[in-house]
């Protein structure tokens, strides 16, 4: 049995920091599943795909590979919006899921399990993930944030975009961003990111304790 760590969340939560640390701190094998979409949407740009297009849209899909992908051509804005707008796609999802899904199963003894991040990893990629942590911020908090990590200034039109996303994430048809039943809430908006990784570390040992895995834990 795989151990399985889910967080998810809306953008500029701090999943993917939050997850890089729960990877190295217990040895799991991490995935940005959102870095999909992104690299998707960075085939679409390139070959002038149009958004509209749901054939070639899942032609795209089937040329994304977890395993080389390139997180500092895809850390844009432009990418970013193009991504959330094919993510709506459920012939595209299926693709994506299924090749998440296909990575989480293919664990080599480094690792001791896997700890993916996204908007719908404990609801649909990895619905009986042992660790369900979603992260919540106030949307103005994560747009100073999103900001901060593209070297932006803060500005309206950020919050905008942010609300935007945020919506539309929402409000798909296939997989919206929902809260699992079994998740932990955290709300990151008065909390920095070490508090946060601290505690979501707490969640994650106590899970693989009550599962008598290894814990590797650093400190």
């Amino acid at each position: 049995m795989i151990f399985s760590v889910a967080i998810d969340g809306p953008a500029g939560a701090g999943k993917g920091t939050i997850a890089a640390f729960i990877s190295e701190r217990f040895q799991l094998k991490h995935l940005d599943t959102g870095l999909l979409y992104r690299e998707a949407a960075r085939l679409v740009i390139e070959n002038g795909v149009n958004v509209l297009d749901v054939v070639r849209l899942e032609e795209v899909a089937h040329k994304v590979d977890p395993h080389h992908i390139s997180q500092e051509l895809l850390r844009n804005e432009n990418i970013a919006s193009v991504a959330s707008q094919i993510a709506v796609v459920p012939s595209l999802r299926r693709v994506l899921t299924q090749m998440m899904r296909d990575f989480a199963n293919d664990i080599s003894p480094d690792y001791q399990g896997v700890v993916f991040d996204g908007r719908d990893v404990g609801t649909v990629i990895l619905p009986n993930a042992d660790v369900k942590i979603f992260l919540l911020a106030d949307p103005e908090v994560r747009a100073q944030r999103r900001a901060k990590e593209l070297n932006f200034t803060f500005t309206q039109t950020v919050l905008e975009e942010i609300k935007t996303r945020d919506a539309r994430d929402g409000n798909r048809q296939t997989a919206p961003m929902q809260i699992a039943e079994d998740a932990v809430i955290l709300d990151t908006t008065f909390l920095d990111i070490k508090s946060v990784c601290e505690k979501a570390a707490e969640i994650v040992k106590s899970a693989m304790q009550s599962k008598d895995l290894v814990l590797k834990a650093i400190g």
